[in-house]
């Protein structure tokens, strides 16, 4: 199948478990001076400056994104902030500090033994015939992974300090607070697309084809690919807790454990939740629930989500994973969910029409998800040795406001702008703890039925 505009091919993946590489474009980034190479290559390089009589040769004018609210005249009210989308990926995975060892960093293992008696009809013998009798020793194994810390930069708009003094008070703030909710997206995308790539089950939801011929991965297994086959069907219950039943008996996967029961979570768009809860078992157990008084059916049928339903604990992505086919085997070819927009001042979110349309973006990813599948690491803060000592690094998305005064790019101290890094290192422990699932969006477009054209005669 043909992908459409504003897609990413996630085969770009490296090999390595915990690392993923790709491309990144910096359109507005000033390029390398005095001809000396350096280690990036940006989208544009400017030379020369549009100011007359300035002594600026590295930073043009139009390049400074004046995003703010300028007050020429009056404005009047508050300047509004947009929150962010909120995501439950980041609260599905642990933590942990990466220390400073080396550049590739070994994670092992240690698996469940294999016991030398029957786990179906095991043997014992009566003490008064055991003297003498020896026994044969449990084989014990251990399976090793390879992972590593990679970091994402990224920085806000150049600010120019002469725009700045005519801004509407608010609008740089509320500027601050979006591009530190924007990190926080970039955190919870970075974590759902390592479950999509290192997870070890996948699964296809396709009506032909039997249980296992859709599912494909094992213990231990990373870097699973999908069965080569596309999805025809939307997901449903049943299908559900077979794969649930698969994790618990097959792969010993261990659910997270709360005050009220033990879950696996399931993570999917709120239109698959809703499926869900349009399943005829799952509705005439929550319509039983409601009518008995119990919290869970009223709050099952009330809310947006419903929690601790027969082993599974259900939460809503906002922005799912949507795909156009695959990139190649077993590899979805993924569609961006936003695409940039000018508004008033700069530029920003919308949503991307090839994301939102099932004839551009038919299939979906959802994930069901295991305790201590995966943990998220930051490095140590590293200060350097002797007399060789670095500043202090950014590790988790923190921004930072930075004004550089220089004898070239910035003489008088007009410009100064946000940065920040996010370095992790994800971490495989039970990779087969993670079961991504891709399956067909079923066209729903929400329109009324028509009036009925007979008449009732009442």
């Amino acid at each position: 199948m043909a992908a459409p505009s504003n897609v990413v091919n996630p085969a770009s993946y490296d090999g390595l478990a915990g690392s993923a590489v790709g491309t990144s474009t910096a359109a507005g980034n000033i390029a390398a001076q005095s001809g000396q190479p350096g280690p990036y290559t940006f989208g544009t390089s400017f030379s020369g400056n549009t100011s007359a009589g300035t002594a600026n040769n590295c930073i043009n004018v139009a390049a400074v994104q004046n995003f703010a609210s300028k007050d020429v005249n009056r404005i009047i009210g508050q300047i509004a902030k947009v929150l962010a989308r909120k995501s439950p990926y980041i609260n599905s995975i642990d933590g942990g500090t990466l220390p400073n060892v080396s550049d590739v960093v070994r994670s092992v293992v240690e698996e469940m033994a294999v016991p030398n008696a029957s786990l179906a009809a095991p043997s014992f013998v009566a003490d008064i015939n055991l003297c003498g009798v020896g026994s044969t020793p449990d084989q014990v194994g251990s399976t090793e992974y390879q992972f590593q810390l990679a970091t994402l930069r990224g920085a806000g708009p150049r600010v120019c300090v002469k725009q700045a003094r005519a801004a509407f008070k608010g609008s740089y703030l509320q500027a601050q607070v979006s591009l530190e909710k924007t990190i926080l997206q970039l955190i919870n995308a970075d974590i759902r697309y390592q479950y999509l790539i290192q997870s070890g089950v996948k699964y296809v939801v396709n009506s032909t084809q039997s249980f296992t011929s859709n599912l494909t991965g094992d213990m231990q297994q990373i870097n699973t690919l999908f069965a080569n086959i596309l999805p025809d069907s939307a997901m449903n219950f049943k299908t559900l807790y077979r794969i649930g039943t698969f994790l618990r008996e097959e792969m010993l996967a261990e659910p997270f454990a709360s005050k009220d029961g033990e879950f696996f979570q399931v993570l999917a768009s709120a239109d698959q939740i809703e499926n869900f809860r349009n399943d005829a078992d799952v509705k005439e157990d929550l319509l039983y629930l409601t009518a008995g008084s119990f919290s869970l059916g009223d709050e099952s049928i009330s809310g947006y989500q419903f929690m601790g339903y027969r082993g599974f604990a259900f939460g809503i992505d906002q922005q799912p994973l949507r795909a156009s086919g695959f990139a190649s085997t077993g590899v979805l070819q993924l569609i961006e969910p936003i695409t940039a927009t000018a508004v008033t001042n700069g530029f920003a979110q919308r949503r991307n029409s090839a994301w939102v349309s099932t004839t551009t973006a038919p299939y979906e990813v959802m994930f069901v998800i295991a305790g201590g599948a995966f943990k998220r690491l930051v490095p140590e803060q590293y200060v350097g040795e002797g007399t060789f000592r670095f500043a202090p690094q950014l590790a988790m998305g923190e921004l930072e406001w930075t004004y550089f005064r220089d004898n070239d790019c910035n003489l008088y101290g007009d410009f100064g702008q946000h940065i920040y890094q996010i370095q992790r290192a994800i971490q495989p422990i039970r990779p087969q703890n993670v079961c991504a699932i891709v399956f067909k969006r079923c066209p729903f477009d929400g329109a009324p039925l028509p009036c009925s054209t007979s008449s009732t005669g009442l």
